[in-house]
């Protein structure tokens, strides 16, 4: 790179973690005409991608574009423009933006909750002192190199010299930790799982009539566990997921902006076991997993009973803030796919779980189809087509009337895309028609991204005014756009929704407006005249 043909500088863009975009500052420069010359010098074979060349100009105070009512920009805790930066932060963007329509904030699939690993074993060694010590002795425990030595007194005894290396292991390691029994000493380490069974241990000091035993020259017994979800944590959120909503709630409530906070099936370290019974199940058997990564979650009783507390303390975290609690059922559907086998054909779909076969079971009094894909006709299994979309229903009116009983004002809304949806049996299970109403949600928000995707604003507008959502006046309504690809037309689906009057309409997400440069405030829409005859 060479500006106003000074020398050039040659900078190396394969920066680690970095596959799309980056930006490199060419200089602080005059105010006036300059020339940048880029000539690329990479491997032959090779891509660069040029984006565009940006113009800073240092202020002291920032433009304050007009605040925008109608539109907002989505947040999403699994990414890093919200859980790195302080939530106090993040409000301010939103803010200074203009962007002060209702809020949009995804508490994510990945963060959110408490971990446990229940196949953890930490490694450990035993030392143990047999026999009568010898006074002015010194008995002496070795791990990883460090020695921790005991000079033996009068009165010590085998078991006291076990307590004397508790207390002193105890006093100055942090890498392990000890108990005594009796005259033995049991040293355990506190990394987890295999690596502490890399610990070395020694031990020495036997004398006529007096032994001190280690039980090997490293530590034994350490298992690698699993990191699941703790689905019996109180509270379900972790710390920190708790600390950041509270901040980024009060400060969203100091600048006058509502939000609606969303959870989906998703469960980032969910148990996929059949034991736990919280997953969605292929016609094989096979959990869903998909590639956030995560579980898809199902409709049973033990995940419903978790994702009940998960609402609940969400709604607590705005009350707190001194919002009306407002909470989204983002995506609460069954999975849209079939399972695949290895030349690509279809096999099953999602709802195979134990307890929705055993509870169809029960109500029909016979054996679920096997349904194999989505594009299957659900009039070809209309016992399936009535009983899939019940479970969503039941399982969202549970959750809603747990949350009321504490927070009677808290409001819901359901997010629905119809662009994964758009085939003839999703279109029916996964949109419980009896629950899923004006009466019973504050607002239904559509999304499709693969519509935006495709460049397809028929359908985009479609999945906006038509479907599921015509049952909805325009002030229940919202929708949510992708604005993760400059080239596709989402500001003019996003002119489409907000031309509809719609309550909200939402860009996903703040990251990706930030990092992709778009301008402030959003570009109106074209306009031009014809005079015809």
């Amino acid at each position: 790179m060479s500006v106003d043909g000074q020398a050039a500088v040659t900078v190396n863009l394969l920066y680690a973690g970095e596959d799309v975009l980056v930006r490199h500052l060419l200089g602080v420069l005059p105010a006036g005409p300059h020339t940048v010359t880029l000539t690329y010098t990479g491997p032959t074979g090779s891509y660069f991608y040029f984006d565009f060349l940006e113009v800073a100009v240092p202020a002291q105070t920032l433009p304050a574009p007009a605040a925008n009512s109608k539109v907002t920009l989505a947040t999403d805790w699994d990414t890093e423009h919200s859980q790195v930066l302080a939530a106090e932060r993040t409000a301010w963007i939103l803010d200074s933006l203009g962007f002060v329509g209702r809020a949009n904030h995804y508490a994510g699939a990945l963060w959110f909750y408490e971990l446990i690993s229940p196949g953890n074993l930490y490694a450990s060694g035993t030392v143990t002192f047999t026999g009568t010590p010898v006074f002015g002795q010194t008995a002496t425990i070795t791990l990883d190199g460090t020695a921790i030595s005991h000079v033996i007194t009068i009165g010590d005894t085998a078991e006291t010299l076990a307590l004397a290396f508790e207390f002193l292991i105890n006093y100055n390691s942090t890498g392990v930790w000890a108990q005594a029994s009796g005259t033995t000493v049991t040293i355990v380490a506190r990394e987890m799982g295999s690596a502490g069974s890399a610990m070395t241990l020694a031990a020495s000091g036997s004398t006529a009539g007096f032994t001190v035993t280690a039980s090997g020259a490293t530590f034994t017994g350490g298992v690698d566990g699993t990191w699941l979800t703790d689905l019996t944590a109180t509270p379900r959120m972790n710390r920190a997921a708790r600390d950041w909503h509270t901040a980024y709630f009060r400060a969203l409530k100091g600048y006058g902006i509502d939000v609606a906070a969303a959870f989906s099936t998703e469960l980032g370290n969910g148990d996929p076991s059949v034991s736990a019974g919280i997953g969605q199940r292929y016609l094989s058997g096979d959990p869903v997993l998909v590639n956030t990564p995560a579980l898809q979650t199902n409709f049973s009783p033990q995940s419903r009973a978790y994702w009940q507390e998960v609402y609940l303390e969400m709604a607590g975290l705005q009350a707190a803030a001194g919002l009306t609690p407002y909470l989204q059922f983002g995506e609460v559907q069954w999975w849209y796919f079939p399972e695949l086998d290895s030349a690509g054909n279809p096999t099953g779909m999602t709802f195979y779980d134990a307890y929705t076969t055993s509870t169809f079971q029960t109500q029909y009094g016979k054996t679920m189809a096997q349904i194999l894909t989505n594009t299957a006709n659900p009039s070809a299994t209309p016992d399936e087509a009535a009983f899939l979309p019940s479970l969503i229903g039941a399982h969202t009116a549970a959750i809603r009337a747990y949350v009321l009983a504490s927070y009677a004002n808290c409001r819901f809304e359901v997010l629905y895309p119809p662009d994964v949806n758009n085939y003839a049996l999703t279109q029916v299970i996964n949109y419980p028609t009896n629950d899923w109403t004006p009466a019973n949600l504050t607002c239904l928000k559509t999304e499709n991204f693969g519509f935006t995707l495709g460049r397809n604003l028929d359908l985009a507008r479609a999945a906006i005014e038509g479907g599921y959502a015509a049952a909805f006046s325009p002030a229940q309504r919202s929708h949510l756009v992708g604005i993760s690809d400059a080239s596709t037309p989402w500001l003019k689906e996003s002119e489409i929704a907000v031309g509809d009057a719609l309550e909200s309409v939402v860009l996903f997400a703040l990251d990706q407006y930030c990092l992709i440069g778009y301008p402030t405030p959003l570009a109106a829409p074209p306009r031009r005249s014809l005079q015809l005859g």
